[in-house]
């Protein structure tokens, strides 16, 4: 959907860009602009894997053991009595291909179920839930909270019916980080209502300066969560396709749910066998300096783009706490944010997602993960995109008020 969305906006035939290039603040693809570099220690384990010709054929479907360890390993934490083993771990092609697979396994078809998603969010979970045949209902996240879980809402939506919550943390598109605090109020909602947790996980670690948010599973032991999750963001490689699923299930209440994922991972016989075969050392190996170098400069990016958008008239931006989005309130310029989407491109070639894809009108969505010298020029860009719409529209009302005043003046004859 976000693609087809890029797509549509930028096939525009009138354009009074003059000569500009375009500048892409719209997929979350951390390569994109080559400035965020894949850590050398990863590439050299792809890299060993290939030379170390073990890796050519097909692994087992739900994944080699060697990586399935390396997983459970990551996830395990004595200190909070998280025991994670090898068993509860299946690899996939992706973070996506996790997601479709959790949410089919634990949806009925035949059950007349609804599954709980994120507004705003991302829209794949949408595009799931409809693929499988259960019935969306969006639980609101509050903007005035620094876009948290509304908790009365969330409740109020579940019933006998509910398949399953799905949670985003650190958020895309809001870049939101949850509290340990929150997510356990979270996971209280979950167990009083007996329904099971998919907790996305895709940017774990990705929180800023004086923040911090653990896993969902360590937190909520007594309610069933399945983490997804993968390397494609922490490690810059979404291309390497290599993502898993994690079942915290300590009371084996999703026994049924574990066979199915079992099954479904038949479908692809397996992701990546070169990848999975240098997992244990790009999870053990990397460094967290590595890590918090590439945290740092989105972090300043973050901070850069916050502050320069806090200059410019018509919108309103909140600080991002993580992961590489940030969500913009557009309504002071158009409260259409599609058309403000597609003028942008227009006048500026500046590609960014209407936030009418992600659930929430009137907002965009930006990454900042591009060099600063091209946030900075984007930046310029959307100001005089801004200021010339905000001249309009106040150039338009004062016409409109003119014209009233002259019709409701009273008629004078010459003499």
């Amino acid at each position: 959907k976000i693609r087809e969305i890029v797509e549509a906006l930028t096939s525009s035939k009138t354009s009074n860009d003059q000569g500009k290039e375009v500048i892409s603040l719209s997929l979350g693809d951390p390569t994109t602009y080559g400035n965020l570099v894949v850590s050398e220690k990863a590439a050299r384990a792809v890299a060993d894997a290939v030379m170390s010709g073990i890796a050519n054929g097909y692994a087992p479907s739900t994944g080699l053991k060697t990586a399935r360890e390396a997983v459970a390993k990551f996830y395990t934490d004595p200190k909070k009595g998280v025991h994670v083993e090898p068993e509860d771990v299946i690899l996939t092609s992706g973070c996506s291909h996790a997601l479709q697979m959790t949410v089919t396994a634990l949806v009925d078809p035949s059950g007349n179920q609804n599954i709980l998603l994120p507004r705003p969010g991302f829209p794949l979970y949408n595009t799931i839930a409809e693929h499988v045949g259960v019935e969306i209902r969006e639980y609101p996240l509050d903007p005035d909270r620094d876009w948290e879980v509304d908790l009365d809402a969330l409740d109020q939506l579940m019933d006998s019916r509910t398949a399953a919550i799905v949670i985003n943390n650190p958020s895309n598109p809001c870049g939101s980080v949850y509290s340990e605090r929150h997510l356990e109020e979270i996971a209280s909602i979950s167990r009083k209502r007996q329904v099971p947790i998919i907790a996305d996980e895709i940017y774990n670690g990705f929180c800023f300066t004086g923040l911090d948010s653990p896993l969902m599973g360590s937190l909520s032991i007594k309610t069933p969560v399945i983490s997804v999750g993968g390397i494609s963001k922490k490690y810059l490689v979404p291309g390497w396709r290599l993502g898993w699923l994690v079942i915290h299930d300590a009371d084996n209440a999703l026994k049924k749910v574990r066979m199915a994922l079992e099954r479904l991972a038949t479908l692809i016989v397996g992701p990546n066998s070169i990848v999975q075969t240098a997992l244990p050392k790009i999870l053990a190996n990397v460094d967290e300096p590595w890590f918090q170098g590439i945290l740092s400069i989105l972090e300043d990016n973050a901070s850069l783009v916050y502050e320069r958008l806090k200059l410019i008239p018509g919108i309103k931006a909140d600080r991002p706490q993580g992961s590489m989005f940030m969500l913009v309130n557009v309504r002071g310029v158009n409260p259409d944010d599609l058309t403000f989407a597609r003028d942008l491109f227009d006048r500026q070639r500046i590609i960014v997602l209407p936030g009418t894809v992600f659930g929430v009108p009137g907002f965009v969505r930006i990454t900042f993960s591009a060099p600063k010298h091209v946030l900075m020029e984007a930046c310029d860009r959307l100001q005089e995109y801004c200021e010339g719409s905000t001249s309009a529209q106040t150039h338009d009302a004062e016409m409109n008020d003119s014209e009233c005043s002259s019709l409701s003046s009273p008629l004078t004859e010459s003499p």
